[in-house]
């Protein structure tokens, strides 16, 4: 392995911990999340979110059949329906409950 190899793989390794936490961390924080935060973010925090409850239920975040059941298992759960009633933020139930609570987990395939 030559020097700048070396100090290329020395400073990668870091970086993948650093990020490794931060996404380590956001499950908890989405975890917590409930239905009247999760209609406030927009459609891609709205992903987000729904990725980082993934990993801590032992699901791959490339699981994308798991994401779709899951989004769609939040969504039902927190009253959010399509169309502009979605985009608008409205929460028809469970306005102060944690969006976890949505998903029987041990029905999602892993």
């Amino acid at each position: 392995m030559s020097v700048r190899s070396g100090v290329v793989a020395a400073g990668f390794v870091p970086a993948v911990f650093v990020l490794g936490a931060i996404v380590a961390g956001c499950g908890g924080a989405a975890a917590g999340t409930t239905c009247d935060d999760f209609a406030a973010q927009d459609d891609a925090a709205r992903g987000e979110t729904v990725l980082s409850l993934l990993e801590p239920h032992g699901i791959s975040s490339r699981d994308l059949e798991s994401y779709r059941v899951v989004l769609g298992k939040v969504n039902e759960y927190c009253g959010l329906r399509a169309g502009a009633a979605r985009e608008s933020g409205e929460v028809t139930q469970n306005n102060m409950q944690p969006i976890d609570a949505a998903v029987d987990w041990d029905s999602v395939t892993h």
